[in-house]
Order: structure tokens, then C-alpha cells, then sequence
């Protein structure tokens, strides 16, 4: 019998990371530091949903807050403090390693900047938990497009397909919408919301990533 490769891919924000704790964090020490108004800190949360980049993220409380940095000092400061408030949970690690023992090949595939995805990754120790990392800036193309889950299908040398592959993610849009799109089975992270009858459908629901790893495990 020919053995069969499994393999999954996964999100990182919110998916194998908390991202939002992590802002939290980040945005209530930000806020202490500067002596600004504590309200800031839902400020800043609700910033970084809608700013498109860091530069803009930064421009946006530096004229809000009228703050006497740089813009180039504010996002210097974002980018090297930010990352260091993420966290992985002992059950994720634990759980990839487990998969990983079992023969499943893993990838993380993540929207977002190379500098600032890269140093979550690399703060919480993801990086030699999978077999690949491809984040949008770096490939020039994101989630929900086929093109990204095939480049990471080609680093791990398997095929896009239902029968062994997986894509786990908070994203309808990008991680459920875009495994589907790319012949992928799908799990999905609601995070308390709801599903509608409009939305991609993922073929599983999960309450934690830790969660998600066990039902793999277990097929």
C-alpha cells in the first residue's frame, strides 16, 4: 500500500496565536508609557483592523493622540515591541509536534508584513514546528488567491486536494474561502460568531486551534 502524504495549513493571527490578547497588551503598555488616556487602548485595537499598513496604522494615533514622535519612531516602535507580546500555547505546540511525529506536513500561511509576521513567528518558536512559513508580502499574493496555498502545496511537494489536505483558519474570507477555492478541506475557528447561510461553508467548526490539531490527529 502506498502511503499517503497528509498535510495542513494554517493561519497565524488568531488562528495559532491570539493576536487579539496580544494587541491588548501591547496597546494598555503603549498607552501607560505615553501617560495618554486609557480609552486609547480600544482606539488602537479598532485602528489596527482598518489600517492597511503599519505606516498608516501609526499616522493615524500619531494625529489623533497629537503624540510628539515620528512617524518612522512610532512604527519602529510598533514593530519591534508588538511581537513580543504574542504567546504559544503549550496544547498548540505540543499538538503540531504530534502531527508532525505522525507524518502530517505542516505550513503556516499568513496576510500580512514580512518584518512583523515573521517576528511572531519567530518570538514564539512556530518556525521549526512546520515545514514552511509563506506570508503575502513575501509571495506577492494573499489569502483568499489559489496562488498562495500552491506555492506552499509545491514547498511540501504535495497536491491540492481534498482527499489529504487541510486549511484551518479564523478568516471566512480568507482561510475558509480560499481553502475551498484551492480543493482544500477546510476547518473553521468561529471565535462566537455565527455562521450564515451566505458564507463559505468550512467542512468542520472548532473552538481553539488546539482543538482543530486533535481532529486531525484523530483521523
Amino acid at each position: 500500500m502506498v502511503a499517503v502524504t497528509r498535510y495542513a495549513f494554517f493561519d497565524l493571527d488568531n488562528t495559532l496565536v491570539d493576536q487579539n490578547r496580544a494587541l491588548q497588551e501591547w496597546a494598555e503598555h503603549f498607552v501607560a508609557d505615553r501617560r495618554i488616556d486609557p480609552a486609547a487602548v480600544d482606539y488602537l485595537a479598532v485602528k489596527s483592523s482598518t489600517a492597511t499598513t503599519w505606516t498608516e496604522y501609526a499616522e493615524g494615533f500619531k494625529r489623533h493622540f497629537q503624540l510628539p514622535d515620528s512617524v518612522e519612531q512610532l512604527v519602529r516602535d510598533v514593530t519591534e515591541t508588538y511581537p513580543r507580546y504574542f504567546m504559544l500555547e503549550d496544547a498548540v505546540a505540543n499538538g503540531l509536534r504530534q502531527l508532525r511525529t505522525e507524518g502530517w506536513l505542516l505550513a503556516i500561511i499568513t496576510n500580512g508584513a514580512t518584518a512583523m509576521q515573521n517576528a511572531k513567528i519567530d518570538h514564539v518558536g512556530l518556525r521549526h514546528l512546520v515545514d514552511g512559513v509563506f506570508v503575502s508580502e513575501t509571495e506577492g499574493v494573499r489569502k483568499p488567491d489559489r496562488a498562495i496555498f500552491q506555492r506552499a502545496a509545491d514547498h511540501l511537494r504535495v497536491e491540492l486536494n481534498r482527499r489529504t489536505g487541510w486549511m484551518v483558519g479564523d478568516s471566512l474570507d480568507a482561510d475558509i474561502a480560499g481553502g475551498i477555492a484551492a480543493g482544500l478541506r477546510t476547518i473553521w475557528l468561529p471565535g462566537g460568531r455565527e455562521l450564515r447561510v451566505a458564507d463559505p461553508q468550512p467542512d468542520n467548526l472548532c473552538n481553539s486551534v488546539a482543538d482543530a490539531i486533535k481532529l486531525l490527529a484523530g483521523l
